[in-house]
């Protein structure tokens, strides 16, 4: 029997909404509707007035929808724990570390971790996110309300990180820089799996902070990366230039729907045949 399903990827911003519909077909993908908009809070009522009228806008077919979350909205870090601790052992112990950064606020942190491959004797390095439980409960409300069922929640890195390693089958090991106002992201993946996760703050222009993020990751993975992906909202044809010129020619945009069949309708869009970036975290969702 073929396999075939259509899953809607949204990706919630500070103050946007993006969305993806793509149809999975024979392990082949389809991108048939893009769109974005803006919104004004991130509140369960205004959600779905925008979410609604994208979809009907659109003519949104799916009714699964997997949700890409800006890293800002969450809790998260790297630590380094002891290598013998068993999982309930680092649940527990995350749960403590996250309880303890945010016992101030009086909100509620549900978590997730993954124990990355690197390590630094005798230990090894875990990186957790934790999403505020409010705003999961208005993530499902929202789905709910606009006729969707909520499949996965999960970071928006990490799904630019999946859309890679669905799409970009020519590629062994990677760096994935996600660059937003404020922040630049990245991780360092081997055969998809991700090695090293880092984020740093920043003020002024990226472009100092992007090549120590790519060089901090490269000495301490060990690992020669085969391409440098960018993307994020603040990631651009410029910031790329003045990267292959000055630093190394391995950086490229990340641009998921060159390897994806494209709809009359998605290769019609101006903003996603100028900006393709731009959609990788919500094609990444749509992808799960």
């Amino acid at each position: 029997m073929k396999q075939y399903r259509i899953v809607l990827g949204i990706e919630l911003g500070l103050d946007f909404i993006r969305i993806a519909e793509v149809e999975h077909r024979e392990g082949e993908f389809f991108l048939s509707k893009v769109a974005e908009r803006k919104i004004e809070s991130i509140q369960a009522d205004e959600l779905v007035k925008t979410l609604s009228l994208l979809m009907k806008e659109e003519t949104i077919m799916s009714r699964i929808a997997s949700v890409a979350i800006d890293t800002r909205m969450t809790s998260r870090d790297t630590i380094d724990i002891d290598p013998d601790l068993g999982s309930d052992d680092v649940a527990s112990f995350l749960r403590a570390e996250i309880d303890f950064h945010n016992r101030f606020t009086g909100k509620s942190y549900i978590p997730a971790y993954e124990i990355t491959k690197s390590r630094i004797d005798p230990y090894r390095e875990v990186f957790y996110a934790a999403l505020e439980k409010g705003l999961l409960f208005t993530l499902r409300d929202t789905c709910t309300r606009c006729g969707l069922e909520l499949q996965f929640v999960d970071l928006d890195h990490s799904c630019s990180e999946l859309a890679i390693n669905k799409l970009v089958r020519d590629v062994g090991n990677y760096t994935l820089i996600t660059v937003k106002e404020g922040q630049v992201e990245a991780s360092l993946c081997s055969k998809g799996e991700r090695i090293i996760y880092k984020y740093i703050m920043y003020s002024g222009e990226p472009f100092y902070f992007i090549t120590k993020a790519a060089q901090d990751l490269d000495f301490r993975g060990k690992i020669d990366s085969d391409k440098i992906f960018l993307t994020g909202s603040a990631a651009d044809s410029f910031l790329i230039d003045l990267l292959r010129n000055n630093v190394d020619e391995r950086y490229e945009l990340l641009n998921p729907p060159e390897r994806m069949q494209l709809s009359s309708i998605a290769s019609e869009n101006k903003e996603l045949a100028e900006h393709p970036h731009r959609y990788s975290h919500a094609i990444g969702a749509a992808l799960k």
